[in-house]
């Protein structure tokens, strides 16, 4: 079956490739303030007879060689919105304060092969190479999810035909570009499947943590993984009798380690950030972008800047999505939103009656005289 699921996956992505290609170059796109990541290129602009050189670029500029305009022209519309700041921490590292809000592990594997293959001196810019690269590991990342989620369906309700019609309804879902643009969702998907795979199966202790780790420092929401090892240490402990102290000693040291990559993560933005007398090099085109957005950068401390690194624990996440996005608790929960809340509201009525018929199951085995 993991070859059924494999081509399934494929062939989806696939066809998201061509309809992305086809609607980036069909529809213009939406000229909104939005983040873009700078483009240092020599160019040549006519302005009143007088010919200018070297004129820095920072939106909707083409690169000079023909096998950069190739992966523009297929692959340009899977870097827009936040895929913009996961290829900018892949080629620039996180060189702005902003881009704090987006966790390492995506843009370091993207920067890893754009760097291996731009080596190679292949006629390809490094920008471009990121590209390619990050669509390649999402639809990598993409058929491993499948499998993972066919397997977990499969361990868990033993029915091929229902493990089947997850897959399919995971490859041909609404939400399905977001798993091949340069995001980190279908990294974090699979990591999280696979997590779900680990704890249904067996809790083997350095195979979960590992994979608990990775799916935190994938995204911000990776927190909320760590709940599945526990659930299952404490339904193991209650029902098959573990030994507490044990149970309890194993999935502390399970989470402690899996807490580490997250922990250096934040110092290294501390360093980064707030350590008065650490100075960062930049390219000149980040340089000039940052005096465009008045953005602050890597190792420029000002007084005023970043208030969160005088936080007793100085972790910048809350802060930067408060301070530059305006998001936060609740906050998302206005009027203007009902449409998305009513498009929404089919899903959560079945998955609230699911989970709570699942809840009601689980207290009847605990408590036999539960009504």
């Amino acid at each position: 079956m993991t070859y059924k699921i494999t081509t399934l996956a494929l062939a989806c992505r696939v066809i998201i490739l061509v309809l992305q290609s086809f609607t980036n170059h069909l529809l213009p796109d939406h000229k909104s303030d939005v983040f873009r990541s700078p483009i240092a290129q020599q160019t040549q602009t006519q302005h009143v007879g007088v010919l200018e050189t070297n004129e820095f670029i920072t939106h909707n500029a083409t690169e000079n060689s023909w096998l950069d305009r190739t992966v523009q022209f297929c692959l340009g519309g899977l870097r827009h919105w936040d895929g913009e700041y996961f290829l900018h921490i892949a080629e620039y590292s996180y060189s702005y304060e902003n881009t704090l809000a987006f966790y390492p592990l995506f843009p370091l594997v993207v920067r890893a092969g754009a760097n291996a293959l731009f080596a190679l001196n292949m006629g390809v810019s490094l920008r471009s190479w990121c590209l390619v690269v990050a669509v390649l590991v999402n639809v990598f990342c993409f058929c491993k999810a499948a499998n993972a989620l066919y397997a977990l369906t499969q361990r868990i309700f033993k029915d091929p035909n229902k493990s089947w019609n997850a897959a399919l309804l995971f490859c041909f879902n609404p939400a399905s570009i977001f798993f091949t643009a340069a995001y980190s969702e279908a990294l974090f998907c699979w990591l999280s499947l696979h997590l779900m795979l680990e704890c249904v199966s067996e809790f083997r202790f350095a195979r979960t943590t590992i994979t608990l780790a990775l799916s935190i420092v994938s995204r911000s929401n990776g927190l909320l993984n760590a709940g599945y090892p526990i659930y299952f240490m404490l339904r193991h402990t209650i029902l098959k009798s573990y030994q507490r102290c044990f149970a309890a000693v194993k999935i502390t040291l399970c989470l402690i380690g899996a807490l580490t990559p997250l922990t250096f993560f934040y110092f290294y933005a501390f360093k980064q950030y707030c350590v008065p007398h650490h100075t960062v090099a930049h390219s000149e085109a980040v340089l000039n972008y940052a005096r465009e957005k008045n953005y602050i950068l890597a190792g420029h401390r000002m007084p005023q800047n970043s208030p969160w690194c005088d936080n007793t624990f100085p972790f910048p996440y809350s802060y930067i999505q408060s301070h530059y996005w305006n998001v936060g608790f609740l906050r998302y929960y206005e009027l203007k939103q009902l449409p998305n809340f009513m498009l929404a509201l089919p899903v959560l009525a079945f998955l609230l009656y699911h989970c709570f018929t699942y809840f009601r199951h689980f207290m009847r085995i605990l408590l036999p005289h539960y009504p």
